[in-house]
Parts: structure tokens; C-alpha cells; sequence
């Protein structure tokens, strides 16, 4: 296990146990937002049904909500998260926890055996910094490693932009200078999403947000 820097927080996942026969990886990104936890997470919860990094690549060309949705269902476990993911574990205004769909398509279950992401509010006030944490497990050999890297220059991409739009949200929200309104949940589901056509392609998870 990683030593943690002093103002890295203590992640959920990090209490995962190593998957035999791998090498366990992690990515970690962070940015500093000038809101309350409350007003962070509400965005967060969001990820349920919009990336909110590039919306061409991820959403069908559609734009990510810039209201909070308040016909949201609660936030529950097993809940499809973030097009490829499942909540394994959250807490409000605090961090919400995830798996990768399984069991992981081919060809990437020949490298992937196994991936979690998790974000994490760590502050108080009218501060906080959000984190957001992967950890994969991958086998031993080169073409393993490889797959990872190339994962781990997309994610920083992605996880820039989409870390980038969360504090602006979080912020302006905190201002009191977002409004709410209701999403079709109906048809959510971002089924042409490059992200969910790589690495779920599964029609039935969009049922998981009731």
C-alpha cells in the first residue's frame, strides 16, 4: 500500500483486497473548489447521467446538465455510474465509490482483471478539495502495462476536463447562481458513448438508476 502524503485523504478503495496474480496501479487527481461539500456532491451525484468532460466523445454531442436535476432518483448502491461503472460504497457530502462493469469485455480482460474509481470531498467551510482516485489491477506482462499507460494519458484527458467543470459548477452553485429543473430519465442512457461502448456495452445497466 501507497504511503499517504499529508494532504492526500483515505480512500475507500484503498481498503480493497490485491487481486491474486496482478500488479495493483493508481491514478490520482485533485482540484481545490471554493464551495461547501454539499454543493460538490450534488454534482457528483449527477455522474449518474452525464460525464461532464467532453460531451462529443461521451454523451452523444448531448450537453451535460448545467442545472441540478431534481427528479433524481436517491443515490443507492449498484447504481450505474459514470457509463461504466456501478456504486459499490458512498456517503453524502462525502464520497461515492465504484466498480467497473463485470465481467470486464474482451480483449481488455486479457490485461484488465479489475478497476475502481472513487471521489472524495476532503475539506471544510467554504473550501474543499475533490479527489478522484483509480485503482486498476492488471496482469504481468508488457502488453498489460502498456494498456495502462495509454488508459492512464485518457484518464488524465478526461479526468482534467471533467475535474475542471465539476469545480465551476460547484462553484457557481455555492453562489446561488444555478438553477434546477427536471431531466427525461427515460432515455438517459448514452448508449453511443465511446467510454460505455469500449468497456460496458451492456443494455440493461441503464434500468439501475431507479
Amino acid at each position: 500500500m501507497k504511503k499517504k502524503s499529508l494532504s492526500e485523504p483515505c480512500f475507500f478503495i484503498d481498503s480493497l483486497l490485491n487481486i491474486s496474480d496482478t500488479e495493483r496501479k493508481e491514478l490520482i487527481r485533485s482540484v481545490e473548489i471554493q464551495a461547501r461539500p454539499h454543493h460538490i456532491f450534488l454534482w457528483l451525484r449527477q455522474l449518474r447521467v452525464a460525464p461532464y468532460s467532453y460531451d462529443f466523445i461521451d454523451n452523444r454531442r448531448m450537453k451535460s446538465p448545467d442545472f441540478i436535476i431534481k427528479n433524481l432518483p436517491p443515490l443507492k448502491v449498484n447504481t450505474h455510474f459514470l457509463l461504466a461503472f456501478h456504486v459499490t460504497e458512498f456517503k453524502e457530502d462525502s464520497f461515492i465509490a465504484c466498480r467497473f462493469c463485470e465481467p470486464i469485455n474482451p480483449p481488455f480482460n486479457l490485461c484488465l482483471r479489475g478497476l475502481f474509481i472513487e471521489y472524495r470531498i476532503a475539506g471544510q467551510g467554504s473550501k474543499a478539495n475533490l479527489w478522484c482516485k483509480v485503482t486498476g489491477y492488471i496482469r504481468h506482462d508488457i502488453f498489460s502495462r502498456g494498456f495502462f499507460h495509454v488508459f492512464s494519458v485518457v484518464n488524465k484527458i478526461m479526468m482534467t476536463r471533467q475535474l475542471k467543470n465539476l469545480k465551476k459548477l460547484s462553484e457557481l452553485s455555492f453562489a446561488g447562481e444555478i438553477r434546477t429543473g427536471k431531466l427525461d430519465l427515460s432515455n438517459y442512457y448514452s448508449r453511443s458513448g465511446i467510454h460505455w461502448w469500449v468497456f460496458c456495452r451492456r443494455r440493461t445497466c441503464n434500468e439501475l438508476i431507479t
